[in-house]
C-alpha cells in the first residue's frame, strides 16, 4: 500500500499534465535499424520512435503511443485488455466460490480504493497531512468492508474494535521509533520525486504506509478471531469472559503462529530488488542495513508484524466480552477455524 500511495502521488500531476497527448495504436510494421516503427493510430499511418533498444515490439501489437513536439513516441504495450480480463477472472471466481460474501467483497474492495483514490490521494497530494487522512481514510475503508461483506453484528463490531486498537498500537510504536531512527521519508525513488516537487510530509507518508499496509492482514485477522469467539460462546453458553478469551487463544496462538510472517513476506516480495543491492554494493552489511531504504523497510515489516500479534489477543478480549454468557447468537455458518 505504501508504494501504491507514492506512485498515486507522483503520478497525479503527470498524468494531469499529459491528458490529450497519450494515444492508442497499433504496430504495422517495425525498422529497428532506424529504431522507428510504422503505427496505425488515429484511423491513418503514421511514424513513431522506438525506444531505445526496441523494447521487443512486434507487428500486430496494440501500444500506447506518447505526441510531443509533432513527433509520435512508442512508450508500452497496451497492457489493459489483458489486465481487465484478469480482474474479470478474480471477480467472476469471488463471486462463484464467496458466493454472496464474494460479491459484497469485491463491492467493499472497490469502494476501498474509491476512498484512498479520491479522498487520500487528492487531499494529500494538495498539502494535507498524509498520516491523517490516511488514518481517516482507513476508519472509511474498515467501516465500509467489513460491515458490507460480515454484516452489522457483534462479531463484526468486535473484529473491527480489535483491528482499531492494533493500528493505533502500530501508529505509536510507529511514531516512536521512525523518530528515533531519524527517518527522512526519503526511501524510495517515489518519495524522491515527492521531496523535489515540496508539499508533502514525507515521514507522515511513511507513516501512514506502514499503518495502512497492515490493515488487510489485520481485518483478516480479526474477524477470524472474533467468529471463533462468537461459535465458542454459542458452543456453550455458560462460559464467562475470562474462560471465552483463554479457549479463544487456544486457536489464537495457531493464528499468531501461521500468520507471524505474512506481512513479513509480502513486504520483503515488494522490495526484493532493494535486497538484491546486498549483493551488489560493497558497503559491509551492518552500514548497508543502516542506510535509510533498508532500515525503512525493515521498520515496517517489524512495526506491521507486531500490530498483527497484538490483533489476536486484543480482537479475543472484545470478542469475548461481546459474546460471554452466550450473547450475539450463534454464528451465521458455524465458522470455526
Amino acid at each position: 500500500m505504501r508504494w501504491l500511495m507514492w506512485l498515486c502521488l507522483a503520478l497525479l500531476p503527470a498524468l494531469a499534465q499529459g491528458e490529450g497527448r497519450y494515444l492508442l495504436g497499433r504496430i504495422l510494421a517495425l525498422d529497428p535499424a532506424r529504431g522507428l516503427a510504422q503505427v496505425e493510430v488515429e484511423g491513418g499511418r503514421q511514424e513513431a520512435l522506438l525506444p531505445t533498444g526496441g523494447g521487443g515490439f512486434r507487428p500486430g501489437e496494440r501500444v500506447v503511443l506518447y505526441r510531443e513536439g509533432g513527433r509520435l513516441y512508442i512508450t508500452e504495450p497496451d497492457r489493459m485488455p489483458w489486465l481487465l480480463s484478469l480482474l474479470g477472472l478474480f471477480a467472476l471466481l469471488a463471486a462463484l466460490l464467496g458466493r454472496g460474501k464474494g460479491v459484497r467483497g469485491l463491492l467493499g474492495t472497490f469502494l476501498s480504493l474509491l476512498v484512498v483514490v479520491y479522498f487520500v490521494v487528492p487531499r494529500v497530494a494538495a498539502g494535507g497531512n498524509p498520516l491523517l487522512y490516511a488514518f481517516l481514510g482507513s476508519l472509511g475503508v474498515l467501516f465500509l468492508t467489513l460491515y458490507l461483506v460480515h454484516g452489522v453484528n457483534r462479531k463484526t463490531t468486535a473484529a473491527l474494535l480489535g483491528t482499531l486498537l492494533s493500528v493505533a498500537f502500530v501508529l505509536g510504536l510507529s511514531v516512536l521509533f521512525v523518530g528515533a531512527m531519524g527517518f527522512t521519508g526519503m526511501a524510495s525513488e517515489e518519495a524522491m520525486l515527492l521531496g523535489q516537487w515540496g508539499g508533502v510530509d514525507l515521514v507522515s507518508l511513511f507513516l501512514a504506509g506502514v499503518v495502512v499496509g497492515a490493515l488487510g492482514a489485520l481485518t483478516d485477522v480479526t474477524v477470524t478471531q472474533a467468529a471463533v469467539v462468537q461459535a465458542l460462546a454459542h458452543a456453550n453458553p455458560r462460559l464467562g469472559l475470562w474462560e471465552l478469551y483463554r479457549r479463544g487463544m487456544e486457536v489464537g496462538y495457531d493464528h499468531i503462529g501461521s500468520l507471524v510472517n505474512t506481512l513479513v513476506l509480502a513486504y520483503a516480495a515488494g522490495s526484493l530488488p532493494l535486497f538484491l543491492l546486498l549483493t551488489r554494493d560493497p558497503t559491509p552489511l551492518r552500514f548497508l542495513l543502516n542506510t535509510e531504504p533498508f532500515a525503512a523497510e525493515v521498520a515496517a515489516m517489524v512495526l506491521g508484524s507486531l500490530g498483527l500479534l497484538l490483533a489476536v489477543p486484543l480482537t479475543t478480549l472484545v470478542a469475548a466480552w461481546a459474546f460471554r454468557g452466550g450473547k450475539g447468537g450463534p454464528p451465521e455458518h458455524g465458522h470455526a477455524h
